[in-house]
């Protein structure tokens, strides 16, 4: 796999896990790549609250439309 396959895979506004990274991008107008960097920092450093945190905005955070 290559970089630059990796890098379009995150910039895509698909869900890759439970679709939170994608939601607040959408919601805050903020780049999807970028949220989903910042996110990954996060579990990374401290990965007990942040996943915690990860899974009860998947719980709250409303479901976006599948385009299928």
């Amino acid at each position: 796999m290559k970089i630059d396959d990796l890098t379009d895979t995150l910039k895509r506004p698909s869900s890759l896990i439970c679709g939170v990274a994608t939601t607040m991008a959408d919601k805050f107008a903020w780049s999807c790549l970028w949220t989903r960097v910042v996110w990954t920092v996060a579990v990374v450093m401290n990965p007990a609250m942040f996943l915690v945190i990860y899974f009860a905005l998947a719980l709250v955070l409303p479901r976006r439309k599948s385009p299928y």
